[in-house]
């Protein structure tokens, strides 16, 4: 203790250690409780090393090796899928249900009345006629598939074109005149589709 400094009861020297009066044996010395082991653990003698075993040099088990590489092939799948945008919720969302289901509907019972059918004009009508005749005309044409146009009771050369396609379908002369035989067609096929 000779070059020693005393350090005595300094508070702020946390490192130091208390001065209880004993002496450190010298290196040299070996005690049996001590059984060659070196008290300084910071001087990095040989003897303080060799005590620790080396992890440098260990080796693996067949298990520790197949749970390592299966913790790496887990991690690197968790990886790409959050590099995919799974864990993101970026998504397009799933439609939701609708929040209440509408009441079932009950079948009504009441009785259908059929739609009413144009009726053929009462009499033979040719082109260049104007009126209620006419218009008669264009809706009975117009409910059997061949429209005129515009319904304006004017007999002019969209009436005669529908007509003519009449005929032609009902296997009359298409001369586009409302004569008595295509008068009877129209009526008839007007009765068959009311």
């Amino acid at each position: 203790m000779a070059g020693r400094r005393s350090r005595g009861n300094n508070l702020d020297d946390w490192f130091g250690e208390p001065d209880v009066g004993r002496s450190r044996p010298s290196p040299d010395a070996t005690t049996a409780a001590d059984d060659g082991a070196d008290d300084d653990w910071l001087a990095g003698s040989e003897a303080s090393t060799s005590s620790y075993p080396r992890l440098a040099g260990r080796q693996l088990t067949a298990k520790q090796a197949a749970g390592a590489g299966v913790a790496l092939a887990l991690a690197i799948l968790l990886i790409g899928l959050a590099v995919a945008g799974v864990f993101s919720g970026g998504s397009t969302p799933r439609a939701k249900p609708p929040a209440t289901v509408p009441p079932p509907t009950s079948p009504t019972t009441t009785a259908t009345q059929p739609t009413p059918i144009a009726a053929p004009p009462a009499t033979t009508l040719k082109p260049g006629d104007k009126g209620a005749k006419v218009r008669t005309l264009q809706r009975a044409l117009a409910s059997l598939g061949h429209p005129s146009g515009k319904i304006d009771g004017q007999y002019g050369p969209a009436t005669i074109r529908a007509l003519k396609a009449f005929q032609a379908a009902s296997g009359l002369t298409a001369d586009g005149v409302l004569g008595p035989k295509t008068l009877a067609a129209l009526a008839k096929a007007l009765g068959k589709t009311g």
